[in-house]
């Protein structure tokens, strides 16, 4: 599936998504549950992974006006002034059309994308920086492809100069647990 038709479909079954980070983690665990083949242009980025390709879709659809992204501005922080700000993003009553064009083109895909969305709510719908953690975490499980306690975790995370903290990642790999990406070992005495 083209990047430009799953970020469509992905904010279809999304109904609105609220800021970059969320966008990019959310189209990173619905790729994975989907089965899509997405996760190899998801390579890794301060916030966790990352895909650029994706990034180039949400400009593209933001072009050609079938996504609205909305800046939500929240005032000037920390000592540098920087303002702190936040991309919401929707479909367009156009992006709406194509959506349904491409869920009649593409219905294995839409409501594989449609079941990833729901399972991520069930599983706790993480705030952006939640789902960021969580995305780190599973990301690491992957490229080291074995089993790795929490502290493997952390250490691996240094790698990426990602920070994770012990009590974020026990949120984390709950949150993978709920979505049955991962599980804990239990030793048998």
């Amino acid at each position: 599936m083209k990047p430009t038709d799953f970020v469509i479909l992905l904010i279809r079954a999304s109904g609105r998504i609220s800021g970059r980070t969320l966008l990019q983690k959310r189209a990173f665990f619905a790729s994975e549950l989907a089965g899509l083949t997405l996760d190899d242009t998801f390579v890794a980025h301060y916030y966790g992974p990352y895909s650029p390709r994706l990034d180039a879709a949400i400009a593209n659809l933001k072009a050609l006006g079938f996504v609205e992204e909305r800046m939500i501005g929240f005032g000037a922080a920390g000592t540098g002034g920087f303002e702190i700000k936040r991309y919401d993003y929707r479909l367009t009553e156009d992006g709406e059309n194509v959506a349904d064009s491409l869920a009649e083109l593409h219905p294995t895909e839409y409501s594989a994308i449609v079941d990833s969305v729901e399972k991520i709510k069930a599983a706790g719908d993480p705030n952006y920086f939640e789902l960021s953690i969580a995305a780190k975490a599973y990301y690491i499980l992957r490229k080291k492809a074995r089993p790795m306690n929490r502290e493997q975790i952390m250490t691996a995370a240094e790698s990426f100069d990602w920070n994770i903290q012990p009590e974020s990642l026990e949120k984390a790999v709950s949150f993978l647990e709920n979505l049955g990406l991962t599980r804990t070992r239990t030793n048998a005495n």
